[in-house]
């Protein structure tokens, strides 16, 4: 495993439970099935281009740092 799919395996669990939202309520709210969150969140998935640029506008962060680029900020901008 890379240290990008790493990353955003670590990432995307972290900021969902920083929020106290479950892996059904982001299912339901970003439209992609449950199943596939839990497997972005233990690695053994990664997404696709659409289902990352979805799961960044819905935590509303930089599609950069849920891969782990040094050089980003968590809210792309900031």
């Amino acid at each position: 495993m890379d240290v990008y799919s790493k990353t955003f395996q670590i990432r995307i669990r972290a900021i969902r439970n920083e929020l106290g939202i479950t892996q059904g309520q982001v299912s339901k709210d970003a439209g992609i099935i449950q199943s596939k969150l839990s497997k972005y969140e233990t690695g053994e998935l990664q997404p696709n281009l659409d289902q990352l640029g979805i799961l960044a506008n819905y935590y509303e962060v930089s599609i950069d740092w849920l891969l782990g680029n040094p050089h980003s900020n968590k809210r792309g901008g900031e």
